[in-house]
């Protein structure tokens, strides 16, 4: 298991390398600097106090020398500071990150409550029509764009019905109640797409496992359909169903900037996207690699947890 861990980690460094040397050279090739955005048609106006800002924000050097020096300061869990705010990166993420983490862990429960139960009854009710309608349901929720269903989800409940309260943030801690509130429509936009997901692989994950021979063995002993299903198939079809949702959490992450843009939450997703509209590099580099090795982290959790849902790879 060390021997694992160690490649797995080491593994986990090198592509951390590389998606730190991508963001690095692709938030440059963005037209225009945050000395633009802070001057306007000043910058255009007057060369000498563009060529000044460039200098105090370290522009006017070579690019391999800015990307060594960043990448030092990361080495040593320094991920710059803010050009605009003046603030540490790491303790704008960390303010910021209580509301994304709040909604991911939201989603992923919505996702996992609506996809098993619906994934094994869709198995169960194989070649029916509620099985056909399943099926529609989960097509249809992978085909919905997260900012399309978001914006219907705003104007049907929000404005039209009159059922969801403002979009204006409260804290868990201030008002639970009304966080919750604030917070379903956006955990189900930014979960459906995983539940739809879950649903088709938990449905064909237990129709594989419902023909195994130790389920028509335990049918044959005279136990009730709903004990074999539950007792012997579902705790063997979670396997590829883990996988999938492990997966799926970094879709969930990436999927945080557009729902957080749509409901107007100021999470980890609003500070990204407000970083790449201000050109505010260190911003939009520490947070995407911080997200980045975040997501790497779940899926190593995952495949971690295989050994405790098949206890085979634990004796292997």
């Amino acid at each position: 298991m060390r021997a694992y861990l160690g490649r797995r980690l080491a593994a986990m460094g090198l592509t951390l390398l590389g998606v730190s040397l991508l963001v690095f050279g692709m938030v440059r090739l963005i037209p225009g600097t945050v000395v633009e955005q802070l001057l306007g048609q000043a910058a255009i106006a007057s060369p000498e106090v563009l060529a000044a800002f460039r200098r105090f924000f370290g522009l006017d050097r070579p690019l391999h020398v800015q990307y060594m020096d960043w990448l030092a300061g990361v080495v040593r869990a320094d991920f710059g500071v803010s050009w605009l705010s003046g603030r540490s990166v790491l303790a704008l993420f960390l303010e910021r990150l209580p509301v994304s983490a709040e909604l991911a862990v939201l989603a992923v429960g919505w996702s996992l409550l609506l996809g098993l139960p619906l994934g094994t009854a869709s198995a169960v009710w194989r070649g029916t029509r509620r099985d056909s309608a399943i099926r529609v349901l989960a097509t249809l929720g992978l085909s919905l764009p997260a900012f399309w269903q978001g914006t219907v989800l705003i104007l049907l409940f929000s404005v039209y019905l009159g059922w969801m309260p403002s979009l204006q943030w409260v804290p868990f801690t201030r008002n639970p109640g009304a966080n919750l509130a604030i917070m379903a429509l956006p955990a189900l936009t930014l979960g459906t797409a995983t539940a739809a997901m879950i649903t088709r692989m938990a449905r064909s994950s237990m129709l594989d496992v419902l023909g195994r021979e130790y389920v028509r063995t335990a049918r044959a002993k005279g136990l009730h359909e709903r004990h074999v299903t539950f007792r012997h198939a579902l705790r063997n079809a979670l396997i590829p169903v883990v996988t999938v949702a492990g997966v799926q959490l970094g879709y969930i992450v990436g999927g945080l900037v557009v729902v957080e843009d749509v409901f107007t939450l100021p999470g980890v997703g609003r500070l990204l996207l407000d970083a790449i509209f201000q050109r505010d590099y260190p911003v939009v580099q520490g947070v995407i690699l911080i997200l980045a090795t975040a997501f790497m982290l779940l899926n190593l959790a995952v495949d971690l947890l295989y050994a405790v849902l098949d206890p085979r790879l634990r004796h292997g």
